[in-house]
């Protein structure tokens, strides 16, 4: 099924909320990502994402972090691994981070159920490991609706997927 645009996701939904709706939301780079997490907030929707979600934000606001501030050329995640002195000069990553983790989220842990679970979806769906997850978590505690730009979930069965329209 083609991605829904996230406007219309209505209001009592559980959603799923993937890693780059909230970086979107919370950069400002959607007004629609944005708008969906004032809608968590507001307990319009109830907005759930994971600790591993949460994990992969942060790497990719520290490596945003440093390629806007002309630490990092390309590929800041090998620059930032080969100067540790580069990292400790980061710290507005750490502050979004915060933000996503005050927001009125659900965050779902990662065990080893979730971890067993993602390994069938990626032979099923051709996902790579962070989306595996992504949808094993969503199947365990029985949500079929996400938020994403990826469009790489449009082919899972049992998932509605919600997409920005403005990014």
């Amino acid at each position: 099924m083609p991605p829904q645009a996230l406007p219309t996701l209505p209001n009592g939904s559980n959603v799923f909320l993937d890693a780059n709706v909230l970086i979107y939301g919370l950069s400002g780079t959607s007004q629609e990502c944005k708008d969906l997490l004032i809608r968590c907030v507001n307990e319009e929707v109830t907005g759930v994402t994971s600790y591993q979600v949460v994990s992969e934000i942060t790497h990719r606001l520290m490596c945003m972090e440093a390629l806007s501030k002309g630490l990092a050329a390309h590929k800041p995640r090998e620059t930032l691994q080969k100067d540790p002195q580069l990292v400790k000069q980061l710290s507005e990553y750490w502050t979004d981070t915060e933000r996503v983790l005050a927001l009125n989220l659900l965050f779902l842990v990662l065990d080893e159920q979730t971890i067993r679970a993602a390994h069938p979806e990626r032979l099923a769906h051709g996902l790579l490991n962070n989306d595996s997850i992504v949808v094993a978590s969503m199947r365990l505690y029985g949500m079929n609706t996400l938020a994403t730009r990826d469009e790489g979930f449009s082919g899972v069965d049992g998932i509605t997927v919600y997409s920005p329209t403005d990014v």
